[in-house]
């Protein structure tokens, strides 16, 4: 029951991540590099996501640590945004945002992506050579 509750929280939190990554796209542009290789990153977590999704290996279900990891990126990334929004846009017209946080941030999340992905394609070859 509990393994199904965070894998559902995992699926319900990629959509979050999504919303959360388009709204931060004004800044990651402005980032060059950083935000690039971000917005990739982006990218592969959501399509490494979607592989977990159609593969329909119950092992990904099963595990809550990953389940949690995945979450807990989407909930970091809120914080961000939330800082975002707050911080440089309530508080006055002319903002002057510190792109140094955002770029340390998304060199960040980045590794976490990276870590993510590699955890999920380790598991995969894992579980396909555990079945043979």
């Amino acid at each position: 029951m509990l393994r199904k509750i965070f894998y559902y929280l995992r699926l319900i939190s990629i959509v979050f991540f999504v919303i959360f990554a388009c709204l931060l796209l004004d800044v990651v542009l402005d980032c060059g590099v950083f935000g690039i290789s971000f917005l990739v990153m982006c990218i592969l977590f959501v399509l490494i996501n979607m592989f977990t999704l159609l593969s329909r290996k119950d092992i990904y279900k099963d595990l809550i640590s990953y389940n949690l990891i995945s979450t807990a990126l989407t909930f970091y990334l809120g914080l961000i945004v939330i800082k975002l929004y707050t911080d440089y846009r309530i508080n006055s017209l002319m903002y002057n945002i510190n792109y140094d946080y955002f770029k340390t941030n998304f060199i960040i999340i980045d590794l976490v992506i990276l870590g993510i992905i590699l955890n999920t394609l380790f598991i995969y070859f894992w579980d396909i050579k555990k079945e043979d």
